[in-house]
């Protein structure tokens, strides 16, 4: 569906006395992963590109080979993210055609599946994209826009359609947000909530910020629209360490 996605997006690394490249998706992924770890444990003030290489199992030089600094790393972590994030999101939602409620269900329960899935990821997201400056700071807004818009235009839409009952379309877009952003701070796999119970309870709650109060026998519906677990961040993911 996307000729491009982000795990595929390879870098050309220059080698030491010549001019070949290579097509480095492991060796990328597996610092990124590091990235991610180092991160999430120490905060970006607290690391170095030291820790980042010595997770990777590299040497500081091998590493500069793809990043020059740990601005970078975080950057291209963050960039991921983000950029997965919202073309499988995309994906996910025009599975299901155009009506809001179902567009709304699935791109919540995808959302809340992808914090699920990647709670390292999501915590550096929230934490520390803050830390990135100059070119990497304004790319990554514009990412973090794009991200907001997929689900503020479907709230738009039913709000147009007569489908949801909320004031403000932004406000109602946040307030779920927040919802399903909140896993990383507090969701834990050995914990007694199941991804399926959060999966259920988040979408009844934000079909409720919206005005919506399905029946037990719509909301079983709603959650047996399809959802590919291809749009999970696998490549990173945390069960990939």
């Amino acid at each position: 569906m996307y000729s491009r996605l982000a795990s595929e997006r390879l870098f050309d690394i220059r080698l030491p006395g010549g001019t070949s490249t290579v097509r480095s998706t492991n060796g990328r992924n597996n610092i990124l992963r590091s990235a991610r770890d180092t991160f999430a444990a120490k905060g970006f003030d607290g690391a170095s590109i030291r820790d980042i290489a010595q997770a990777a199992g590299l040497s500081l030089s091998a590493l500069y080979y793809y990043f020059p600094s740990k601005q970078e790393a975080l950057y291209e972590l963050v960039h991921t993210a983000y950029t997965w994030y919202s073309e499988h999101c995309r994906a996910v939602i025009a599975e299901v055609g155009d009506d809001p409620t179902e567009q709304l269900t699935v791109a919540v329960r995808y959302l809340a599946r992808y914090r699920i899935e990647n709670v390292s990821v999501s915590t550096v997201l929230l934490r520390d994209t803050e830390r990135l400056t100059g070119d990497n700071a304004a790319r990554v807004k514009e990412l973090q826009r794009e991200a907001r818009v997929i689900m503020g235009d479907i709230v738009q839409a039913g709000i147009d359609a007569g489908t949801f009952d909320v004031d403000s379309a932004q406000l109602a877009t946040r307030a779920i947000h927040s919802i399903c952003n909140s896993l990383s701070l507090w969701y834990r796999p050995t914990g007694d909530l199941t991804p399926d119970t959060i999966e259920r309870d988040f979408t009844q709650y934000s079909l409720r910020i919206l005005g919506v109060d399905p029946s037990a026998e719509e909301l079983s519906r709603l959650l047996a629209l399809p959802i590919s677990q291809a749009g999970m961040l696998d490549f990173i993911s945390d069960d990939k360490a």
